[in-house]
């Protein structure tokens, strides 16, 4: 008889299969059901994807930035705001710096020369052995001022005279070692008389213990001042001569008279002339122009041939504007002198002209003291220029076209000039009495007011 439970595990089994195929079946249905889903997921993902990135509505997906962040700033400090502006203008603030060392450099180089004492040599007893010829108009102030600053600093200072009424000039300064040098241009013979005293006085048998020494010559011509301005066409030829022989003739004859002496003794030539009227040769002004021309080419000449015959240190100063402080003493010195004198219009040397007296604002006269004395003792070489405007008057001459010079001063017709000389035509005949005189009657009028 069978054993039921044989038969029993035997269906146990059966159903076991049967379960293990029901689960085999499941597993493969889910399995390609999952697949279907994957599949059909992707196909919308994809077609999702093409619609949003084909499509011009839908809005970016990454977020705007936020808004900054409104602070108030805190103003800068000066040292703050200079700094950062330096920071950002460098090229600038490098010019800057650079223009104001060096000005400051030349300013400070300036005071320390200007402060250094300038005397002449001695001897070793004090005796003074540096001798200045010293070529002006006794009665011009820059003559004066110049004598009485070089008297000062230790020189013994000669000045030509041709009349007893310049010699009157100079004594009335009171000055021991300022002293009248008698010399009459036009007389050959006073002429060598005079150069072989003066040979003489700087010779060993001077009676001087220790020898005298030719230290420079100093040449100042005076320049003409008409009282009008006038064209060439109306000046005289009796003008043209007196200008010529007084303005230039004389002074190249007294240099030529002490060129003898100015080799042996290496003295200096110093020629000191206008520039600020001359440089532009405006029109109407002749005179003027035709002199500072001839001077000009003088100094030329003479530094090309003085080197062959010596060794001479020619300089030429070209004098822009001064301040004319001095002007009013020695208009009251020719007042004083004026009463004393008996004949004081026959030494032919008139005082400035009234143009010279007008205020102008110019380079203190100190400054000209101290480049004469440089150029005396050979600091200072070839041209100098000392004075307001005569360096800029100078290089304006010489590039300016002639034309718009004369727009710039103001050049009127001949006929408009003309009607003005007729007009003043009485005044200038009383001015050409004694221009003068009438200056110093107008400063002591002033003064007694």
């Amino acid at each position: 008889m069978p054993d039921p439970n044989q038969e029993t595990f035997g269906s146990i089994e059966d159903f076991m299969a049967y379960l293990s195929s029901i689960e085999t079946t499941v597993e493969s249905e889910v399995s390609r059901i999952a697949d279907s889903i994957d599949a059909v997921t992707d196909r919308i993902s994809a077609s999702l994807r093409s619609a949003i990135g084909d499509s011009t509505w839908f809005p970016d997906t990454k977020p705007p930035p936020p808004p900054p962040s409104h602070t108030i700033a805190r103003p800068a400090g000066y040292i703050e705001a200079s700094t950062n502006w330096i920071s950002r203008h460098r090229a600038i603030t490098a010019a800057v710096v650079c223009f104001l060392g060096t000005g400051a450099f030349l300013i400070w180089r300036q005071r320390r020369v200007n402060r250094m004492k300038r005397r002449a040599k001695r001897a070793k007893n004090g005796q003074r052995t540096e001798i200045i010829v010293l070529a002006g108009p006794p009665s011009a102030p820059l003559t004066r001022s110049l004598s009485l600053d070089l008297e000062r600093r230790g020189f013994v200072v000669y000045i030509p005279v041709n009349s007893l009424w310049e010699e009157t000039l100079i004594q009335a300064e009171s000055k021991a070692d300022i002293h009248p040098l008698h010399l009459d241009v036009t007389s050959p013979s006073s002429i060598s008389s005079t150069i072989r005293k003066f040979t003489n006085l700087l010779g060993p048998n001077n009676g001087s213990k220790y020898p005298l020494n030719l230290a420079s010559f100093i040449l100042l011509p005076q320049t003409p001042s008409p009282p009008q301005p006038q064209s060439i066409a109306d000046l005289s030829v009796d003008t043209w001569s007196d200008a010529l022989t007084t303005h230039l003739i004389s002074p190249f004859t007294l240099l030529q008279a002490f060129l003898p002496l100015l080799g042996p003794h290496k003295a200096s030539v110093l020629i000191l002339t206008p520039v600020n009227t001359s440089s532009l040769s405006p029109p109407l002004h002749g005179l003027e122009n035709v002199i500072a021309g001839g001077m000009q080419q003088y100094i030329s000449t003479l530094r090309k041939e003085m080197p062959a015959s010596g060794n001479l240190n020619i300089v030429h100063f070209k004098l822009g504007a001064f301040d004319d402080a001095s002007d009013r003493d020695a208009f009251k010195m020719a007042i004083a002198l004026r009463h004393d004198s008996r004949n004081g219009e026959s030494s032919g040397t008139a005082l400035p002209p009234s143009e010279e007296g007008r205020k102008i604002r110019g380079t203190p006269l100190r400054a000209l003291h101290l480049e004469v004395f440089d150029a005396i003792v050979g600091k200072k070489t070839g041209t100098v220029y000392v004075g307001r405007g005569s360096r800029t008057y100078d290089a304006l001459g010489k590039v300016m076209p002639e034309g718009l010079v004369g727009w710039m001063l103001g050049l009127k017709s001949r006929r408009e000039v003309a009607a003005k000389q007729e007009t003043t035509e009485g005044e200038k005949v009383s001015r050409e009495g004694s221009p003068g005189w009438e200056r110093v009657d107008q400063i002591s009028g002033e003064e007694s007011a």
